[in-house]
């Protein structure tokens, strides 16, 4: 997994890499410069005759942006610098670059601290380049900056961040009053700060890029680090690999209990989810008698009225879906929390929990798939995304279990209190029957004994990536549910063939 290190930890780690690699501050720069300048043509691939407005500040954000005037202007875009000289304070590798400027072109730039504001003006055809702040940024941005970002959000021009949008802080922007830049792309210098994240930031972030510098590996291992991203390879690593002599009952024995009347199409959906993920077996029972539909929808899967008769044959559980919330619904909940096997939790059956606050003590070796309403109903507002992080690591710790908070970046807390991201952003997949879906996959993968945290993260990484194929063949508009359900084969064939060396 990719870590996410915090804005102290990336200082550091340019201080490490410098040292281990041999080279000075301003290589680091130069070589930052190249790899931004290099991702920034692969979304316009000619700049020749674009115009470009840089607007940097003193730091060394402020030095990548002066660099990247630099290459423009050698590669003939047409090039403006606004530079905002408010404070004395400037790093040696911002003065380097800036001097460079003025030596190619010093009628290009704008000193703003003597400027008239009112005569700045952005056309709507130009990029703008805001390089004024870097992730280290702890204080509301104010006074002069403040009236530059408010020139650069009221115009029309594309707007490209260097690092962060300006003004952003990289973890917790909950205090955060001041301006912050709106940017269309942000281009992000060789790690992910936590804060891009959160779905209140992305009017800020807009699009993101991550943009490799070649920082010290060796560093990047050794630093703790509580939050990462899911990668693909971590699936592939995960994935067990199945032998000829394997049987149905090698993969395990699932049971769903999901759908009542009226909503039998929760139970369905989660029930073919569940047997093109790989369990040997499947049963259901819902809150109503629903074997006939069930019979002839699912053909693969067996009906149970009275399945907490024989609970032990059952490998893990899944709950929820389409159960409804009335008395039955809630015996059912209570029954399955009782059995101790390993389960997920979703939908109605969070709800029921919510009105019942004691079924909290009893969530160990589950795993919880909340949206974000459904959270805030089992367990409150938060003052920030961070704070609720925090509150999920807590809780995954102390009841060993693992939360998946749905959302255009998934955030899942496991076991041991870590928090990491897979993401989608796929509004494609934000369809009524995609948490089914999940909740049938993620089912499967424990019946087939992977633990609470693998199963979560295969199977979140699973349905958004099988909700990517769906909306690239349908449109982000048209896909339903049942389209995720048609992709899991090609998402797992593809994992299992990299995992035996069939494919790359």
């Amino acid at each position: 997994m990719k870590k996410i290190l915090t804005s102290l930890q990336t200082r550091n780690l340019d201080f490490r890499t410098m040292e281990v690699q041999g080279i000075s501050s301003y290589e680091l720069m130069e070589r930052a410069v190249v790899a931004l300048f290099r991702e920034m043509k692969s979304e316009i691939s000619d700049v020749n005759g674009l115009y470009f407005i840089v607007v940097a500040g003193t730091g060394n954000n402020g030095g990548d942006g002066l660099g990247l005037a630099r290459m423009l202007k050698n590669e003939n875009a047409n090039v403006s610098v606004w530079f905002c000289d408010f404070s004395e304070r400037m790093s040696d590798e911002c003065r380097k670059n800036l001097d460079l400027v003025f030596e190619m072109d010093a009628e290009c730039v704008t000193m703003l601290g003597n400027a008239n504001f009112d005569e700045l003006v952005i056309p709507d055809d130009a990029i703008v380049i805001d390089s004024m702040f870097g992730t280290g940024l702890s204080r509301s941005v104010a006074g002069k900056y403040a009236e530059i970002i408010s020139i650069i959000n009221r115009s029309s021009a594309k707007v490209w961040s260097v690092d962060i949008p300006s003004g952003l802080f990289g973890e917790d922007n909950a205090g955060n009053d001041g301006a912050i830049i709106k940017a269309d792309q942000t281009f992000a210098i060789g790690n992910l700060p936590l804060s891009a994240m959160f779905a209140e930031n992305y009017k800020y972030y807009g699009n993101v890029s991550l943009v490799d510098i070649g920082h010290d590996l060796g560093t990047i291992k050794s630093m703790p680090s509580n939050f990462a991203i899911i990668e693909k390879c971590d699936i592939v690593e995960s994935l067990k690999v199945r032998h000829p002599f394997d049987h149905k009952g090698t993969f395990g024995h699932a049971l769903l209990l999901a759908g009542s009347r009226g909503k039998a199409g929760a139970a369905v959906m989660a029930s073919r989810a569940c047997l093109r993920s790989g369990v040997g077996l499947l049963s259901v029972s819902s809150v109503d008698d629903l074997c006939n539909i069930m019979q002839v929808s699912v053909p693969e899967a067996m009906y149970m009225a009275n399945w907490n008769d024989d609970v032990e044959k059952f490998s893990a559980l899944g709950i929820g879906p389409g159960i409804g919330v009335d008395e039955q619904a809630i015996s059912f909940v209570a029954s399955a929390l009782d059995c101790k096997k390993p389960m997920v939790v979703d939908a109605d059956a969070i709800n029921v929990i919510a009105s019942d606050r004691n079924m909290l003590d009893k969530l160990d070796n589950c795993i919880l798939t909340p949206h974000p309403k459904e959270f805030e109903r089992l367990f409150g507002k938060f003052a920030s995304s961070v704070e609720r992080l925090n509150f999920m690591s807590d809780f995954s710790i102390k009841h060993s279990c693992v939360i998946v908070l749905k959302g255009g970046i998934t955030a899942i807390s496991l076991s041991n209190g870590n928090i990491v991201f897979y993401i989608g952003m796929n509004p494609g997949i934000a369809t009524g029957g995609s948490g089914d879906v999940l909740t049938g996959i993620i089912t499967s993968l424990l019946a087939q004994g992977y633990t609470i945290d693998d199963a979560a993260v295969m199977g979140t990484w699973i349905h958004g990536e099988a909700g990517k194929l769906a909306s690239l063949e349908f449109g982000v508009i048209s896909t339903v549910a049942t389209d995720i359900i048609s992709n899991i084969p090609l998402i797992t064939k593809n994992l299992y063939d990299i995992k035996i060396g069939k494919a790359e």
